[in-house]
């Protein structure tokens, strides 16, 4: 079966003499600063297209630039996890990507685009491989607890971009700068980053490659295999999802006559309900096992989405919102788990 129920598998040797208490916190103050340093930039974008002075083509090309460099950072994840280990690599990320904020902050305030433009680049593989960390060590102190944990794990990035967007409306509203707003989330950053590495394992990813399985059949690679594939695609679709909310959910409800104003708060409902029914999704997971977690949360999602597509019809849309938020918070969480079923191949 592609997705089935928790696998009851022992959990890695290694836990840096921290218990699985440690190892939770660490692993969700991961996500959580990760996912708050990446809604810094992005909830104050607006500021930055007028500072920069900026047109709308310009200004979506500047925001390429974190993707491009989040893309080269995740591709040399599993690699440089291997190599160095969680802790190491977490604590690097965490005083890289802080420092680059602060950069992209100053360099932005000054009207220094080019400088931005290598800030933002920098800014993109610590986060990236900070997610990465993030998602694998969430599967593995989900596999030793006796309770099913990433789906609270991954209401930290929920919190992160609820929290850091929150931040960055009171700071406008009160005219702090940019570059005091971001050196600032800096420094916070740095320090919880660096609590967060100490209470990681040593180890990283079981260096396993080539090892032959019983029988003498040498492994191949996971990407040849139909299973992983498979779960890439059902990750794949709802995280298409959640980003097609980020996006067009407020351009569609102001299109639709909601004002600015109400159009961010009904994100915020958006991210709420993502983040309760991740913290609470362990329950339904235990109760009901992972592949029909993710059956009922496709399907919940599904419907959430066409009712909001109707909205000009209907007009009930946030009964669409609650209900694509509910499903979408438990099914790429059900596709990381699968995915770190072996830690080896994960």
């Amino acid at each position: 079966m592609t997705l089935s129920a928790r696998s009851g598998e022992p959990g890695p040797t290694s836990r840096a003499g921290a218990g699985v208490g440690v190892w939770f916190s660490s692993t969700f103050a991961t996500c959580f600063i990760w996912s708050f340093l990446f809604s810094t930039w992005v909830s104050r974008g607006a500021e930055v297209k007028s500072l920069l002075d900026l047109n709308t083509v310009q200004f979506g090309l500047l925001a390429m630039v974190y993707p491009l460099g989040a893309l080269a950072g995740v591709s040399f994840a599993s690699a440089m996890v291997r190599r160095c280990g969680s802790r190491v690599l977490t604590a690097v990320c965490f005083v890289t990507a802080p420092v680059s904020l602060a950069v992209v902050g100053a360099a932005v305030d000054g009207g220094h685009l080019w400088l931005a433009v290598v800030a933002l680049t920098v800014l993109g593989p610590p986060l990236a491989m900070a997610d990465y960390i993030a998602n694998y060590e969430g599967t593995r102190v989900d596999r030793v607890s006796t309770r099913s944990v990433l789906p609270a794990i991954h209401s930290a990035f929920g919190l992160g971009m609820l929290s850091a967007a929150a931040l960055a409306g009171f700071l406008s509203e009160a005219g702090v700068p940019l570059d005091r707003h971001f050196a600032g989330v800096a420094a916070g950053a740095l320090l919880i980053g660096g609590a967060a590495a100490a209470g990681l394992p040593r180890a990283g990813i079981e260096n396993e490659s080539g090892r032959a399985e019983a029988g003498g059949r040498v492994r191949t690679s996971p990407w040849r295999e139909r299973r992983t594939l498979i779960i890439a695609f059902i990750g794949f679709a709802f995280v298409m999802a959640e980003t097609a909310a980020l996006i067009w959910v407020p351009i569609a409800l102001t299109g639709s006559g909601f004002t600015s104003a109400r159009a961010a708060f009904a994100l915020s409902v958006f991210w709420v309900v993502v983040t309760v029914v991740r913290l609470v999704g362990g329950l339904v997971v235990d109760a009901i096992g992972r592949r029909r977690t993710l059956q009922v949360a496709a399907a919940v999602a599904a419907v959430g989405i066409c009712i909001f597509m109707a909205t000009d019809v209907i007009g009930v849309p946030y009964v669409g919102l609650v209900l694509w938020a509910a499903g979408l918070a438990m099914g790429f969480t059900m596709a990381v788990s699968a995915m770190g079923d072996d830690p080896s191949r994960a």
